[in-house]
């Protein structure tokens, strides 16, 4: 690829000389942004009024955090859970462990739920009306399989029930209660940002503008605002926990919202030379970047800087170069008020980083997360390279999922000798890439970047090759 990129350089440079006007780019974005760096351990599984001995362990295990330090770690809290939690119980939780955060002098990080819905755990008291009745549970908040038909009053009504979100972590299949949220409801949006406002941003602006008074704003390390935000495509599954209607593509309600039916979809697609199929899939693309960014801009808009914003999808169609609307194309998660952030695993999610710089060039954006990482690497070397890449790179933060287990194929070890804990140590003490510093980091635009269709040409090229 880098003889391509060669290839493909010199011929731009021959057309922008010829066509000037072809050449123009991104401005390199200036680098001045100086917050640290974190490695977020994620408590996955475990309920916030729990996290103390975790939150204790990690500073006995990977030495007390120095406030003027710009390499830390923080610890990752499940939730808020906003389709699930009440107001009353993501204040609680968003309280306490800010509360933990400062006893311990270790900066805290928030997995928050925009969209699955599974984790009753954490709380389950969220309603929608005084009746107590559940979102997930309303059709014109959720997601449909088909357009309505004559007598139906929702896509898919004679079926019964409405279309769940199924999962099989850890080989265990599951359903949701209810329905999947639809993205551009308007009743379901004015439902969830009442939640997301009132139940997560207004304690945590109180808790973080105190904090940046007291010259510990550190101690907020960010939020993730999405769970792989996706919408389900089922088409072809064997989940064994699935209605045989199940087994489709959701998101017929958003298209409905904008407008479409069988008909018209199939004339739109038509019109543009593609199947109907593909234009179903390109057009969710859209109604899922819009989700985020409605989501991320909340949180903008109420006060936190964008490099503490983080979005979040899987990056797996940047190595396989296979897209649905559960695996959208990455640059789905990118706006102007988050850093986008992507499941990047080697094993449980592969990535090709350079199609993800390449976007990131496209967009003039310089930097990224890994929004949901775990601690299996093959061994110490080979994750000290992913630290050379990733934190001595252009990512801001990554994260390590499965810290509160042990075994496993995404246990964190608790010892002195597990390899991450030594990587950890010498990338916060500086042996790891002493001369690196974050102000200071690369130039994606100038690396990966060019004219958006001079971008677009290299990322098909390379998918070409894969």
């Amino acid at each position: 690829m880098n003889f391509i990129n060669k290839i493909l350089s010199f011929i731009l440079a021959v057309i922008t000389f010829i066509f000037p006007c072809l050449g123009e780019t991104p401005e390199t974005p200036e680098n001045t942004e100086n917050d640290p760096q974190y490695v977020v351990f994620m408590v996955t599984n475990i309920h916030y009024f729990d996290l103390e001995p975790y939150v204790k362990e990690m500073v006995e295990l990977h030495g007390e955090i120095d406030p003027e330090s710009k390499r830390m770690y923080a610890f990752g809290v499940v939730g808020p859970m906003c389709l699930t939690q009440s107001v009353e119980q993501m204040n609680e939780e968003v309280n306490h462990v800010f509360s933990l955060a400062e006893k311990y002098n270790v900066p805290v990080f928030f997995q928050m739920d925009d969209c699955t819905n599974y984790a009753t755990h954490f709380g389950e008291d969220a309603t929608i009306d005084d009746e107590g009745n559940k979102f997930y549970d309303n059709p014109q908040m959720c997601e449909w399989i088909a357009f309505p038909e004559d007598g139906e009053e929702w896509g898919g009504q004679s079926y019964g029930m409405l279309p769940r979100w199924h999962c099989d972590w850890s080989g265990v299949p599951f359903a949701t209660k209810g329905g999947f949220p639809c993205y551009n409801s308007p009743e379901y949006l004015a439902w969830y940002s009442n939640q997301v406002k009132e139940g997560f941003i207004k304690p945590l602006m109180e808790n973080y503008t105190r904090l940046k008074n007291e010259g510990k704003a550190y101690l907020f390390a960010g939020v993730n605002t999405g769970w792989e935000t996706q919408i389900p495509d089922y088409t072809g599954s064997d989940y064994a926990s699935m209605e045989d209607f199940e087994r489709n593509q959701y998101g017929m309600h958003a298209l409905h919202n904008l407008g479409y039916d069988e008909e018209s979809l199939r004339k739109e697609a038509s019109k543009r030379l593609m199947s109907t199929e593909e234009l179903t899939k390109e057009l969710l693309y859209g109604v899922l970047a819009d989700y985020i960014e409605f989501t991320c801009k909340m949180f903008f808009d109420a006060g936190i800087e964008k490099h503490k914003i983080f979005s979040h999808i899987v990056s797996l169609s940047s190595s396989t170069g296979e897209f649905s609307t559960t695996r959208p194309p990455v640059w789905v998660c990118i706006n102007d008020y988050c850093t986008p952030g992507w499941t990047m695993s080697p094993k449980t999610c592969p990535y090709d980083l350079e199609i993800i710089n390449m976007t990131l060039a496209k967009y003039g954006i310089n930097e990224y997360a890994n929004a949901e990482g775990y601690a299996h690497y093959d061994n110490e070397e080979t994750l000290r390279e992913y630290f050379k890449e990733s934190l001595l790179g252009n990512a801001k933060l990554v994260t390590v999922f499965g810290y509160d287990q042990e075994t496993g194929p995404y246990g964190y070890v608790k010892s002195e000798d597990f390899y991450y804990v030594k990587v950890v140590k010498e990338w916060m003490s500086y042996s790891l890439g002493k001369d690196y510093q974050w102000t200071e980091r690369p130039s994606i635009i100038e690396i990966y970047g060019g004219p958006d269709w001079f971008i677009d040409l290299k990322i098909k090229i390379k998918y070409l090759f894969k």
